[in-house]
């Protein structure tokens, strides 16, 4: 089979044109790729730092927290002591008194009948 050359070179700038086409595809994908790691790269890298830093001022919240707590544990802490030992005194007081009182009150029945008269 007899082909001209001007059939040729069509066919040939037909296969460059699509090499060319099919490069040029490629190297703008694999351009966009690398572009879309870098940006992936620095995202992250943000996203560490920033969370970081808010784990660093969690900490600081956290410690303030406990700190407060603990000082307002204290306070309930003597102040609840202060309450109990009132308590306590006012009822030995009134244990004292309800002893004094049953005593006064055994004293005006008088002793307790017996059960077995004596002969």
């Amino acid at each position: 089979m007899y082909m001209s050359t001007d059939t040729l070179a069509v066919i040939g700038s037909g296969i460059g044109g699509l090499l060319t086409l099919g490069i040029a595809m490629f190297a703008g994908f694999a351009w966009v790729i690398r572009r879309m790691d870098a940006m992936e790269h620095r995202l992250i890298v943000r996203m560490d730092s920033g969370d970081q830093r808010l784990d660093e001022k969690i900490d600081a919240v956290e410690h303030k927290l406990s700190q407060k707590i603990d000082t307002v544990d204290q306070r309930l802490s003597r102040k609840i002591d202060a309450v109990d030992q009132r308590l306590s005194r006012k009822l030995d007081a009134l244990e004292h008194e309800f002893t004094e009182v049953k005593i006064a009150v055994a004293r005006i029945e008088g002793p307790r009948p017996r059960l077995f008269v004596e002969r």
